[in-house]
């Protein structure tokens, strides 16, 4: 589906599922390289920024948080002139959606964001891009927050796969950021360069807010895999103290065991056996061995 807006001499294209005719239109109308239609379709798995002579191509991708605890990852292809600028999306990425709808519901909205150019536009576009990433990061951060305080409260097992669906998480957001930290500082240099001196302070906040992000997540991804480690370390001192009690209460009930089959044998003498209170004293022989037995595991410490 293909959107056009218009402001005095300034036009947006917004392509939504880029067809063989929507490249058509384009190559029609606006003066762009073959080469950089062809990375329209099919879609790109990495970042990029090219600088031709009339334009500057960028390619961008957005991560969304999809059912469950997938994360799916979706491109944004954006060329920038003068006097034009071309969005194509093969899904929807809500911050572009956002300011579309806006300059289509309210001539105020429309002028505001494109009254001032294309390097304004693209701007406001990417600084919308970017803070919604970032509100997705600070998310993360919270979800990072939580998990660190339910280890400390003895959750352990419970938090073992929360951990990895974070962890998961993390990377997915951190793998299709990082790569773009290079196209944002590239555009700072680009960017002036194309729009003029003017358009400096415009590109310098989007380097640094998507260095903000990049920079998150490269904590979170440190202090997930801190706190996973911290858990698995912790879930194995209760695993030993587990497997220790049990290991106490067999070596404790091995001799018990034997004494209790001796007493069992079928033979013509057996000690106590014909005893008024043989019950009762082979009972005794076998608390007192019990009880020198923890007492020499406690003088061991290891009760």
């Amino acid at each position: 589906m293909r959107q056009v807006i218009e402001n005095k001499n300034l036009i947006w294209v917004d392509i939504n599922e880029p067809t063989e005719e929507d490249i058509k239109y384009i190559k029609d109308n606006f003066p762009i390289h073959e080469l950089t239609l062809k990375t329209i379709i099919p879609s790109i798995h990495h970042p990029d920024l090219d600088v031709f002579e009339n334009y500057i191509s960028i390619i961008l991708h957005y991560p969304r948080n999809a059912d469950g605890q997938n994360v799916q990852i979706y491109e944004l292809d954006i060329i920038v002139g003068k006097n034009y600028l071309i969005t194509s999306h093969y899904n929807q990425i809500r911050p572009l959606s956002f300011i579309l709808e806006e300059c289509l519901a309210s001539e105020t909205k429309k002028q505001e964001y494109m009254g001032r150019g294309t390097d304004a536009l693209l701007f406001y576009i990417l600084n919308k891009f970017l803070k919604r990433i970032l509100e997705k990061t600070d998310e993360i951060g919270e979800n990072v927050d939580s998990i660190e305080k339910m280890i400390f409260i003895e959750r352990e097992r419970e938090m073992v796969k929360k951990i990895s669906y974070l962890k998961k998480r993390i990377l997915s957001f951190w793998r299709a950021i990082d790569p773009q930290d290079e196209i944002f500082y590239s555009l700072k240099v680009v960017g002036v360069n194309f729009f003029g001196l003017e358009s400096k302070h415009y590109f310098s906040i989007l380097s640094r807010i998507n260095k903000r992000i990049d920079s998150s997540l490269i904590t979170y991804k440190e202090t997930i895999e801190s706190l996973e480690e911290t858990n698995h370390i912790l879930v194995n001192l209760k695993m030993n103290e587990v497997i220790k009690i049990l290991t106490v209460f067999s070596v404790v009930m091995l001799p018990l065991t034997l004494l209790a089959s001796v007493w069992g044998m079928n033979t013509n003498f057996l000690p106590f056996a014909d005893k008024v209170f043989d019950f009762w004293l082979i009972m005794g022989l076998m608390f007192v061995t019990l009880f020198i037995m923890l007492g020499y595991f406690r003088l061991k410490k290891w009760l």
